[in-house]
């Protein structure tokens, strides 16, 4: 018992004890140091689940696996440490020297601060978005559509910024918690992102332009662009790449660097230009009148029509008969809709008055032909 002695000083005196007191007084403190680790544990996991649930709610839907992670990692973190605490204080109380109190004090306040610097930067992250949103909120009750839709792409891109360069600046100040020296750090990092840029000429040049396609507001998510070879809806407007979806369906990531023209559809008023073949035995006056009256119900039927239709006169003699063209200013994205709509009035119009849409015909003339 000599060697036991040693390692547990103190031991012998609770073995002086009735054997009955020694056990119910160790399982006292076992449960009691148990319930206390697993209060604590489950109040923590309520505070962590509950700010990171207020945190997804604020438009952070592209950074949800980053804040899941985090979550988890923060879980994990508390579970084991209050574990270890545990077991070290169940030591502690029984008297084994296995770590000096003054460690113990010391490695529970470096925890403390963890846990106090990470809680601070979701409470900084969560109070950040909701200052970003105050100060767009001004700016979007009296933009426009298009305004809107680049105040939402600016909003998100801010956001987003916010939370990188909080938990970027949290977790230097956890490595300095831990005396990991940030300053060498930092400028090792510097050194490599130097490096990194010569070899990474493409990547720099996409982040650029992209954060000049938002600061010049060339085009915005939702907008009917063609850029790059590629026609279609912008789904996303990222830093790096910008994605579109054709009309069929087809979706086309396009790095920013390559972006260098681009022909934007929602910009201002947009123009359908509508032609239709009258018959040359047709009367060309009464034609026209005719499709002057179908521009005017279509202006007061289709909202997308901003203006009364005009139908500029012939533009061609053709083939099949006489080339009429019509005009209409629409709203942005809708003339492609308006020229369809407009084809089919004007053709009907052009039936209800006796007349009809030109085709193509051959005339074939049957005769005797005689000789000498």
């Amino acid at each position: 018992m000599d060697w036991w002695g040693s390692l547990f000083p103190g031991w012998a005196d609770l073995w002086s004890r009735t054997r009955w007191e020694a056990v119910g007084l160790t399982a006292f403190k076992v449960l009691v140091v148990f319930l206390l680790a697993r209060a604590i544990i489950w109040v923590g996991n309520r505070l962590i689940e509950g700010l990171f649930t207020r945190i997804g709610r604020r438009d952070m839907a592209p950074n949800a696996g980053l804040l899941a992670m985090v979550r988890q990692v923060l879980k994990s973190v508390l579970t084991f440490g209050v574990y270890l605490l545990s077991v070290l204080v169940l030591l502690q109380a029984f008297w084994a020297t296995m770590i000096n109190p003054e460690d113990l004090k010391a490695f529970g306040f470096s925890a403390f601060k963890v846990v106090a610097i990470v809680l601070g930067a979701g409470v900084a992250v969560r109070f950040g978005g909701a200052a970003i949103d105050g100060a767009f909120v001004a700016e979007q009750a009296k933009a426009g559509l298009q305004e809107n839709r680049r105040i939402q792409t600016l909003k998100a891109l801010v956001r987003s910024i916010l939370m990188y360069a909080v938990y970027f600046i949290a977790g230097l100040m956890v490595l300095d918690t831990f005396g990991v020296p940030t300053g060498s750090l930092i400028a090792s990092a510097g050194l490599a992102s130097l490096a990194i840029g010569f070899g990474a000429q493409n990547l720099v040049r996409d982040v650029i332009t992209g954060f000049f396609i938002v600061f010049e507001d060339q085009f915005t998510v939702g907008d009917y662009i063609t850029t790059a070879g590629v026609t279609g809806v912008v789904e996303e407007l990222g830093l790096r790449t910008t994605r579109i979806r054709e009309w069929t369906g087809q979706l086309h990531i396009v790095p920013n660097g390559e972006i260098n023209k681009v022909t934007n559809f929602n910009r201002g008023h947009m123009l359908a230009v509508v032609t239709i073949n009258v018959p040359y035995e047709a009367d060309l006056d009464r034609a026209m009148e005719v499709l002057r009256r179908a521009c005017e119900n279509a202006h007061q039927e289709l909202p997308a029509v901003v203006a009364v239709p005009v139908v500029q006169g012939v533009v061609e003699l053709g083939d099949a008969g006489v080339v009429v063209r019509v005009i209409a200013q629409t709203l942005a994205g809708e003339q492609w809709g308006v020229e369809r709509e407009l084809r089919k009035r004007l053709k009907v119009a052009l039936e209800s008055e006796g007349l009809h849409v030109a085709y193509p015909r051959h005339v074939v003339v049957h005769g005797l032909v005689t000789g000498d």
